[in-house]
């Protein structure tokens, strides 16, 4: 386990907190997930065996597959703390939307572990104009997609569902777009998000349908609660196997994290119409 085969599948995955993975498809039969996982998030194929002196804050994504397990057991850290890793079982359903179930697998284990470093995954478009970064935050079918689609140069779309949200080394809150894995399912193509593309998260606005586009700025204690129902439909996935120890001490620390984030960066409501030029109230604000 402290090495990884040249024959194996193999990408490597870096966020904007310094933190760096490797995945490896660890059986022939999960190739295809890993691969399918590489091309959504455009993430660079490795080559060559990890040295375990070379490794510094590297982690490994070990996946393998299995079946008849229970949900506690599918995924699980290496017996040893020293290796850095985890392994992850995946069942590589032919049922209809198994593909979709093991992409969203492996991307919440990525997901999950910057948490810890004061991240959070959000049901949230991400946008970028000018470097700077900003979330549109909203239940599904509030309009994420459509308001990403429309926005004009030089505004850019970066990702039209979810966001996932780091801290850098400095402290300072950066956000990377996300895949829409829905698009995996019933045997639709899917997408391609640059994963590994971070952004400066200058603001974040949460959607409301109405009849004219107009910002209003929210308080961090507003901030907190739309916050944390938008990362709690992004994130409810990571909850399943857990022990009431474990939930306790994932939400407390999600918690935690929404509170910093609310006081650091700015929150506001975007009332938005289905005609109207939405995105000229957000500069006014940025």
């Amino acid at each position: 386990m402290n090495s990884l085969q040249s024959q194996e599948v193999r990408y490597n995955f870096a966020l904007a907190d310094g933190s760096r993975w490797n995945i490896a498809a660890k059986d022939d039969v999960v190739i295809p997930i890993v691969s399918q996982l590489g091309r959504a998030m455009r993430l660079r194929a490795a080559s060559g065996i990890i040295e375990c002196s070379n490794r510094g804050n590297l982690r490994e994504l070990l996946v393998r597959a299995g079946t008849c397990i229970s949900a506690a057991n599918r995924s699980l850290p290496l017996a040893s703390e020293n290796d850095n890793a985890v392994v992850c079982i995946l069942s590589p359903s032919n049922l209809q939307g198994g593909l979709y179930a093991n992409l969203v697998k492996l991307s919440l284990i990525l997901a999950q572990e910057t948490q810890t470093r004061g991240g959070l995954l959000v049901h949230g478009a991400l946008a970028e104009r000018d470097g700077m970064g900003v979330i549109l935050a909203a239940p599904g079918g509030t309009g994420k997609t459509t308001a990403s689609n429309r926005l004009p140069a030089p505004w850019r779309s970066l990702s039209d569902d979810t966001t996932l949200v780091v801290r850098d080394l400095h402290g300072n809150y950066c956000a990377h777009p996300w895949p829409t894995w829905s698009r995996f399912l019933n045997g639709e193509t899917g997408g391609v998000w640059n994963v590994q593309k971070a952004v400066p998260v200058k603001g974040i606005f949460f959607l409301i349908q109405a009849a004219n586009d107009q910002v209003e700025a929210i308080g961090p204690g507003q901030a907190v609660c739309l916050l944390g129902e938008s990362v709690e439909q992004a994130s409810a996935f990571m909850n399943l196997g857990k022990c009431k120890e474990n939930l306790r001490t994932q939400h407390l620390e999600r918690f935690n994290n929404l509170c910093t984030f609310a006081k650091i960066v700015p929150a506001h409501l975007l009332r938005i119409s289905l005609t109207g030029s939405f995105w000229q109230e957000m500069e006014k604000v940025l």
